[in-house]
């Protein structure tokens, strides 16, 4: 990139900074609040797996997912911040990363659960809501192993969310198959949980309050 093409790309930049701050409502992007599983909390009763997800070929120490059972129910706890250049009211998208532990059968499915409450500050957080999902992308007819998939879960409606908004969350494996077809019969490795969340502001004009 020259000096020139620099200058143009902060002048672009600049520009559209000014429009999202004067008609913040016409110009909106998403972006991912991420849920590092680091940042997840074990139950103690059906906890998944700290496993050896790759190595270096050659007996490294190698990189550790955590595994999810094909023969039960297994889960994860967190909390969630929603940030404050949110789009006050909008829905948000929830969303797995993950990898299966081998190559599955022609069909196979694997089905994520989450399990929700959601509450602004000064709100009262009620009774949760469970969603699941067992689609992934790429829509592979047969599970590769160690590959990349994303599965989105059912939408959730933000009518009323504010900034700093917090979720309660439990995100989990329905190998049971209790809410839709879970057939894969290999652990499932989830590499992170995600919102996909719309944006349209760089932040909030005041502390608190957007």
């Amino acid at each position: 990139m020259t000096d020139q093409d620099l200058i143009e790309r902060i002048i672009e930049l600049e520009r559209d900074v000014e429009r999202l701050n004067a008609r913040p409502e016409l110009y909106t992007a998403f972006e991912d609040v991420r849920v590092p599983l680091a940042a997840t909390k074990k139950g103690g009763l059906s906890d998944p797996d700290f496993v050896q997800f790759q190595d270096n070929g050659a007996a490294s120490t190698g990189v550790y997912v955590w595994a999810f059972d094909p023969g039960g129910e297994e889960e994860m706890f967190f909390e969630c911040q929603i940030l404050h250049a949110y789009r006050e009211g909008t829905t948000i998208y929830p969303h797995v990363h993950w990898a299966p532990d081998g190559n599955g059968g022609a069909g196979d499915v694997v089905s994520w659960g989450l399990e929700y409450t959601w509450a602004n500050i000064g709100g009262d957080f009620g009774n949760t809501t469970i969603i699941s999902a067992n689609a992934h992308t790429p829509a592979d007819a047969a599970l590769v192993g160690d590959r990349h998939y994303l599965t989105s879960l059912p939408v959730i409606v933000g009518a009323g969310k504010t900034i700093s908004s917090m979720l309660s969350c439990r995100i989990f494996r329905d190998a049971a198959g209790v809410l839709r077809v879970d057939d894969y019969a290999n652990d499932a490795f989830l590499l992170e949980i995600d919102f996909h969340v719309e944006f349209n502001s760089l932040g909030s004009r005041t502390e608190l309050v957007k």
